[in-house]
């Protein structure tokens, strides 16, 4: 499984993840919702400017980015709960 981005919200009552799977070239997976809750995905082709531009968007909502390193620190089950 090859990260493209990971990001996450905890402000207030929030507590969401946000991250990119690629699946190939201009091929890619969204994965997000609650850690701990059931994931919702969605597949999507594009650019990488689209890509930047919903990362912008999410950056925008008070998402952060997480290195694929601290992900297990964000959401140690993420892997399962995708599953």
């Amino acid at each position: 499984m090859k990260y493209e981005h990971i990001l996450w919200c905890k402000e207030d009552n929030h507590d969401k993840v946000w991250i990119v799977l690629e699946l190939g070239k201009n091929n890619f997976t969204t994965v997000w919702g609650r850690r701990g809750k059931k994931l919702q995905t969605k597949a999507f082709s594009g650019t990488s400017r689209d890509l930047d531009k919903l990362i912008w968007k999410k950056s925008d909502k008070g998402y952060r980015s997480v290195h694929k390193d601290n992900l297990d620190q964000v959401y140690p089950d993420f892997e399962k709960d995708l599953q």
